[in-house]
């Protein structure tokens, strides 16, 4: 039940980030900037379809995670065999797509907002998206560890 609803709101907010980057395309000026240094402040420029780059590297992450999902037993997925059943994958490759996708639908906000001068530079929810990420990374590698263990425990 719970990787279900993880599903779902992945599968909203990438609907979300194409929806909004095809919404706002047209409107943006031909350059706009595409890079930005750690205090947010623009240090690179492109042109403007280079907005569409975050948007498919998110489906590509979510296509990858939710394809490591359907086959638990892949040499392609290295987890403890206590964590090789289709729920737990799922529930790991969903909660990291969440922040992830958070995190790249920020990027494309703000950028976009950037670009029509609405604010100068980024603002530091990039960082909070980040630190959710690895925050779901690390609980994630927590939980496999203590599986691990106790597996080895076991035997």
């Amino acid at each position: 039940m719970i990787s279900k609803c993880l599903l779902i709101v992945s599968i909203i907010l990438l609907i979300s980030i194409w929806v909004f980057t095809g919404m706002k395309y047209a409107g943006l000026p031909d350059i706009i900037p595409t890079h930005f240094d750690a205090q947010g402040n623009i240090n690179g420029y492109d042109h403007k379809k280079m907005i569409w780059v975050a948007p498919s590297i998110s489906t590509f992450v979510f296509l990858i995670l939710v394809g490591v999902t359907r086959n638990p037993n892949s040499p392609m997925v290295h987890v403890p065999d206590g964590f090789r059943n289709k729920k737990s994958i799922q529930i790991f490759a969903y909660s990291i797509l969440i922040p992830f996708l958070l995190l790249m639908g920020d990027t494309v906000v703000e950028s976009v907002w950037v670009a029509e001068e609405k604010i100068r530079t980024l603002s530091n929810m990039i960082f909070v998206f980040l630190g959710l990420l690895f925050i779901a990374l690390g609980f994630n590698i927590f939980i496999m560890l203590k599986k691990s263990r106790n597996e080895k425990l076991e035997r």
